[in-house]
């Protein structure tokens, strides 16, 4: 949810034109507006320009200066509108304001505001904070008006104030993420550490409750509970800015796939020492919980089938689902939390409870230095490098082949090699099947589909939450309607959405499952299906047929997946969709 960056004393006094590059690093993270605000060198008044639309392109004719706060918007209170794009500004136009969050009590805040004479023009919660600030600097100094503000804010928050009087930054968090970007002279603060990565890597993570104060002369943190300023630890980002960019390819997304022959064999072979502790407990008698939602859900859920096909009992969960089911959690369980931010509120609200209740939580995740990363006892990163797509493609595959290791390292403690046999295959079969042909072929049978509306999947076993995983694929990009199904389900009222014509595509294997996943598309193919067959063998059934590798079933969702994720840009690009900005969604959703 929305982008927030900022600069202090840029060294060229070109803040405005470092904003906006820092922006669009982070338009994945909220496209429906975006603005500026500057302390110019000279006037009496900050300066702001926004505007409604993307900012690919954009550019800014704002005056030079040193300090300047920049903000993306993923709309949640008011339209997408010019007025209602941040930075907002106080009734002088000395206070500026950028918010990622949202805050539950400013309706009631804005009432008592109005009451004092303040003026509103947006519909936004954000202009509260600026007004509120305003209120309260008339009897405290800026730092204890923007403190007091932010601890009167209900909801997750990160927020950032300049100030024109001090030229001063102020920035708090509470929920929602802020990093502090150190160079020596220069200041960064941003939603995500690609934003500023060509300019340092040297970085803090704040933490709920803390704040930066930043001006030409300082840069300290201030604990917001304690209330005093506190020690703090740098830490170096190993992403490389080469990581950031495209890399000579059309899209993020196109390119995040083709990474995933690098990307999935290193999940695998990463983590070994920290999975041991984990299994420890397991092998204790912890009772493992899978946590996810979105993407991260269905990985939690193929995850579920490997545990038990392996005999470890687990649960799986949606995070916006798990209050019916919290009382099952103690202080035996052991929660893997999967989120590729980190940040996601439904996520860690659940993780935080089961905390509470005395449970383990290990994150899964891919951004390094997150909320669930702090929170959690044990993290396991996935080390997939920056996903700047907002569909997530190879965070997926490296969440999931990082919980089929945990799953290998407890199963190996027996006297069984399989396992690794399986996992060996897959990383030697993955490098050389994911290439030009395999595009080629995918690409072929998108144009053919793109002027269809719906389209339906279906698998079994394993890849049931394959099938759930190309679905989502299809809709983030393309827009087209698909819907997944586990085979067995098709007969109980499902098929009589198929006609003739009908793009059905079916998740195959070289298991036991065969036979029973193509009697499913032969009831699909008998009302006028098209049936397309994702799998290691073309059965006669299938008018059309993209070939995987022939890897042990249980591995297959990691391919069959993987062709989901291309159709699914093809079929974008064709008709017309962003595929690295689809409408309506953000990166990270940081709200409930």
């Amino acid at each position: 949810m929305c982008g927030i960056f900022a600069v202090i004393e840029d060294k060229q006094n070109q803040a405005a034109q470092t904003v906006l590059a820092g922006l669009k690093k982070l338009e994945y993270r909220g496209y429906d507006s975006w603005g500026i605000a500057i302390k110019p060198m000279g006037g009496s008044t900050i300066q702001v320009d926004k505007h409604v639309g993307k900012i690919g392109i954009a550019t800014t004719s704002l005056p030079d200066g040193s300090v300047a706060i920049g903000h993306t918007r993923w709309a949640t209170h008011g339209g997408v509108t010019d007025t209602n794009a941040h930075p907002h500004l106080d009734c002088k136009k000395q206070i500026a304001v950028i918010h990622n969050g949202i805050v539950e009590n400013y309706h009631e805040l804005k009432i008592e505001l109005i009451k004092k004479g303040h003026s509103f023009i947006s519909e936004t919660d954000t202009e509260v904070i600026a007004h509120l600030v305003e209120e309260k600097r008339k009897t405290m100094d800026l730092e204890e008006a923007v403190f007091s503000t932010f601890r009167e804010l209900v909801g997750s928050n990160a927020i950032v104030v300049l100030d024109y009087q001090t030229g001063s930054v102020i920035a708090c968090r509470n929920g929602s993420p802020l990093v502090v970007g150190f160079s020596p002279k220069e200041t960064f603060l941003a939603s995500d550490t690609t934003a500023f990565l060509n300019k340092t890597n040297s970085v803090y993570y704040l933490n709920d409750n803390e704040a930066v104060v930043v001006s030409k002369n300082e840069r300290r943190i201030f604990d917001l509970i304690k209330q005093s300023y506190i020690s703090f630890k740098k830490q170096t980002v190993d992403w490389t800015l080469e990581d950031t960019e495209k890399g000579g390819f059309p899209h993020f997304l196109l390119k995040e796939i083709m990474e995933e022959k690098k990307t999935i064999p290193q999940a695998f072979d990463s983590n070994k020492k920290t999975v041991e502790h984990v299994i420890k407990k397991m092998v204790s008698g912890y009772t493992p919980l899978l946590l996810g939602c979105g993407s991260a859900y269905y990985c939690a859920l193929a995850a579920h089938y490997y545990f038990a096909q392996l005999g470890i009992d687990s649960k799986v969960v949606g995070g916006y689902e798990y209050l019916p089911f919290e009382k099952s959690i103690s202080n035996k369980s052991i929660v893997f939390a999967i989120s590729q931010s980190g940040e996601t509120a439904d996520t860690l609200i659940p993780a935080k409870e089961a905390k509470k209740r005395g449970a383990i939580v290990v994150a899964i995740v891919n951004s390094r230095g997150s909320s669930l990363e702090r929170l959690a006892d044990v993290t396991l990163p996935v080390g997939a490098g920056p996903e700047i797509s907002v569909v997530s493609t190879k965070a997926f595959t490296a969440q999931l082949a990082t919980l089929y290791a945990v799953a290998n390292q407890y199963y190996e403690r027996k006297p069984h090699t399989g396992l690794i046999r399986s996992s060996t295959q897959l990383k030697s079969k993955l490098k050389h099947w994911l290439n030009a042909s395999l595009m080629s072929t995918v690409l072929n049978i998108a144009k053919r589909l793109l002027s269809e509306e719906h389209a339906y999947v279906i698998g079994k076993y394993n890849n049931y939450p394959a099938a759930l995983e190309f679905a989502l694929k299809l809709k983030e990009t393309s827009y087209m309607h698909a819907e997944a199904f586990a085979a067995g389900e098709l007969k109980h009222g499902v098929i009589t959405l198929i006609q003739k014509g009908t793009p059905c595509f079916i998740m195959t294997d070289s298991g036991p499952s065969y036979g029973e996943i193509c009697s499913s598309a032969s009831q699909m193919k008998a009302r006028g299906g098209y049936i397309i067959g994702v799998g290691p063998t073309r059965s006669p059934l299938f008018d059309e047929w993209i070939q995987t590798p022939d890897v042990d079933p249980r591995y297959s969702i990691f391919l069959n997946v993987i062709v989901g994720q291309l159709l699914g840009y093809y079929l974008g690009v064709g008709r017309g969709a962003d595929p690295d900005k689809p409408r309506n969604l953000a990166k990270s959703v940081t709200v409930k």
